[in-house]
């Protein structure tokens, strides 16, 4: 496999709190930088299946961008991705998501994005346009590889999107306000959570009453109360996800070619929040009847964006991914794919949904759902690549 050269902590991008983002230029520096910050946020509520987030710097100045690419020279095709998170965690510099293995071993350009997240990227201030502070951050990345790409031996006619969980929610986001086709070409949606986005009227109502509790101005109150303001507020909002991206109020969808897919046990983390219990053997079995009813939310995402991408006359695959650890308690649940993409064994050392499986079968399995999406990439089709004991094609 070629070497991978790594270009991590590009800034793409500058913002203000609350305000657009604005493109950087690309100073030229093919350097390997330390990993950029991360967005603040609180704790990944999914530690007990993904095991501890990375120790990461935190910013509100987070628009950077990592670049893993097999050369500078060619114009390989590029997969982007979108970090999952519910809109409140995660971030693009996390060694979960580095993509030299992706890059090296299917001969494309991987590129991870951070952004801003939580009551920093999804709160509407009076008077504010267009799509929310986070998709802007997103649109600029993506007009930054437009712009530079080909620079790391990418190609900028030939960008694919793929995102999981709120990241999948991103990309059918960013559809809706118009940017299929226009600055991505394909899409891949892992796990996407049916109606994640809302109305701008229904954000700028949430936005106000959060001002309102917290009692001050947020373009200037100290980050720390800010951060505080935004847990105690979600504890009242009566929301599942209080900070979502906004749609706008005519859909400008254009379609693209699109895979978008499910695990088999996508729901069980969130049901045993909801109960608040730890994952044991038996609890797939326990739960299943809970969870199967709960994975209508992500099965309903896939059929959704499937049919609407059809509709527009585009090429689009559905899937379940139905591998899980037999001894972790937690099945094939949400986020069980990542590792199969993205990441190194040191990364996901201890993740409690991979139990004791061996690394090795993870490797194994991993390459052919490695080689269906960057087949997708180059082509729209995935190809043979994807059909395995761990994957049940949809279509």
């Amino acid at each position: 496999m070629p070497t991978i050269e790594i270009f991590r902590g590009i800034p793409y991008a500058r913002a203000n709190r609350f305000q657009a983002a604005q493109i950087e230029p690309f100073d030229g520096r093919f350097v390997d930088r330390p990993r950029g910050p991360i967005c603040p946020q609180p704790t990944n509520a999914l530690e007990f299946v993904m095991g501890r987030q990375a120790e990461m710097r935190q910013s509100e100045h987070c628009q950077v961008l990592s670049i893993f690419t097999p050369g500078r020279s060619g114009r390989r095709p590029v997969l982007v991705f979108l970090h999952g998170g519910g809109f409140l965690v995660g971030g693009g510099e996390l060694p979960w998501y580095d993509g030299d293995k992706l890059a090296s071993e299917q001969d494309v350009v991987v590129v991870t994005i951070t952004h801003r997240l939580g009551v920093l990227g999804y709160l509407r201030p009076p008077g504010h346009e267009g799509p929310s502070f986070a998709t802007g951050d997103q649109v600029a990345a993506l007009s930054w590889l437009a712009q530079h790409i080909e620079a790391f031996g990418g190609d900028p006619g030939n960008v694919t999107l793929f995102g999981w969980s709120s990241g999948a929610s991103s990309i059918a986001n960013l559809l809706a306000w118009g940017y299929g086709d226009l600055l991505f070409h394909r899409a891949i949606l892992q796990s996407p959570p049916s109606g994640a986005s809302r109305d701008a009227g229904r954000a700028a109502a949430l936005s106000q009453h959060f001002v309102e509790t917290l009692g001050a101005d947020p373009r200037t109150v100290d980050l720390d109360r800010l951060m505080s303001a935004q847990a105690a507020f979600h504890a009242v909002s009566g929301e599942v996800r209080t900070w979502t991206p906004v749609l706008p109020s005519q859909s400008r969808e254009t379609a693209v070619d699109a895979i978008a897919g499910w695990t088999h046990d996508d729901a069980l983390p969130f049901v045993m929040l909801r109960h608040a219990i730890k994952p044991q053997r038996g609890d797939v079995e326990r739960y299943e009847g809970e969870t199967q009813m709960a994975n209508a939310g992500f099965i309903d995402g896939c059929h959704e964006i499937a049919a609407r991408m059809s509709a527009g006359g585009r090429k689009a695959f559905q899937y379940q991914f139905g591998w899980g650890a037999p001894d972790s308690g937690l099945g094939a649940c949400h986020g069980i794919d990542l590792p199969f993409l993205l990441g190194s064994e040191a990364a996901w050392s201890g993740a409690p949904m991979l139990g004791s499986a061996a690394w090795d079968d993870i490797e194994t399995r991993g390459r052919s759902l490695r080689a269906a999406w960057a087949a997708f990439a180059r082509s729209g089709e995935p190809g043979a690549q994807w059909r395995s004991d761990a994957v049940n094609v949809i279509r």
